[in-house]
């Protein structure tokens, strides 16, 4: 009987799947509207037998950008099927880097598994020269069947790095180093001698020790994103609320400081209409913290989560409950 480990491989979608017209075509691929088929991309890394036995699972493929949070939820509950009803030992995730880092969050908060569940993707095209996602995908699954890897949460791994699915984030439109951990680094490396190496575990809870489970749920409440700059005015609050918002998310100036015209209109949507509010930063590094006044008008605080990190974790606290003091709770345990 065979001793190696079992990897269940998704495939979303996105460049490391994508065929431009020809190699040099680096930025306007998806124009082209090409996918490689999953029996051709596993045929092209023949070196993944010697890692694990590696078995794909249907999925939807669809552009990152063009994902719901129907789809997260339709994910989650693919992967409980797939660990609570196969021998995996892991499971993989190919996804296009748009908004990898938001889906590796959510993964993050609500699998109820601690087996590594590896999201990985790619910087070039599959057609493309020095293509990036082979290696790459490789890379995930050596992750992924490590057994090292259990415990740690969702991870992502991109250009050898293994990083927490929580502090992951896009730093660059087409450069293959693009992901950073900009205030923590990375947990580890899948390294160049065939090893995968770790240095630190998550402090933050995940996975199994989150209250989160999202299993039996159709939807999430709607929260938006507004960003502060010069002049901003409170029309985007105010339009977010009527849409149905039930929180907004605040990227805000510094550490976090909307206008103060915006600051009003957080203020009357708030009391009108309950909509509840989390400041974070446009910035892009570093803690936003809560105040006397700020916990006094029912802001929350986002710590170092970037705004649609903390829109994802806003969406799962609301589906709780809709006390700011019990969702500062959260964002400090999470």
């Amino acid at each position: 009987m065979s001793d190696k480990r079992r990897v269940a491989l998704i495939i979303t979608g996105g460049t490391i799947d994508s065929l431009g017209k020809d190699r040099l075509d680096l930025a306007w691929y998806i124009e082209a509207n090409k996918r490689i088929d999953t029996p051709e991309l596993l045929a092209q890394l023949p070196e993944l037998q010697t890692v694990a036995a590696v078995e794909s699972v249907p999925f939807r493929r669809l552009p990152s950008h063009a994902l719901v949070d129907k789809d997260w939820l339709e994910m989650v509950r693919t992967i409980h099927d797939i660990l609570d009803n196969s021998k995996a030992d892991g499971v993989v995730i190919t996804h296009g880097t748009n908004t990898i880092e938001e889906t590796a969050y959510f993964l993050n908060l609500t699998l109820k598994t601690d087996k590594p569940v590896v999201i990985v993707g790619s910087m070039r095209p599959a057609s493309a020269l020095s293509a990036d996602g082979y290696l790459n995908l490789f890379n995930a699954v050596r992750v992924a069947a490590d057994p090292q890897s259990r415990g740690r949460g969702c991870l992502l791994v991109m250009n050898d790095a293994i990083y927490s699915g929580r502090d992951v984030t896009k730093n660059a439109t087409y450069r293959v180093e693009a992901f950073q951990s900009r205030d923590l680094g990375p947990l580890g490396y899948a390294d160049a001698d065939g090893k995968v190496v770790y240095y630190h575990m998550p402090a933050k809870k995940h996975t199994t020790a989150t209250e989160f489970d999202v299993r039996t749920l159709d939807s999430l409440p709607r929260v938006d994103v507004v960003v502060s700059y010069v002049g901003a005015d409170g029309k985007m609050i105010e339009a977010a609320a009527a849409a149905g918002a039930k929180g907004i998310v605040s990227a805000a100036t510094g550490a976090g400081r909307p206008t103060p015209a915006e600051d009003a209109a957080f203020d009357r949507v708030y009391k009108e209409k309950g909509v509840l509010m989390c400041l974070c930063s446009r910035v892009g590094s570093g803690r936003v913290v809560r105040s006397p006044g700020l916990a006094k008008r029912g802001f929350v605080a986002g710590d170092n989560l970037q705004a649609w990190k903390a829109r994802v974790l806003l969406a799962l606290a609301l589906s709780k409950t809709n006390n700011a003091d019990e969702i500062q709770r959260m964002f400090d345990t999470y």
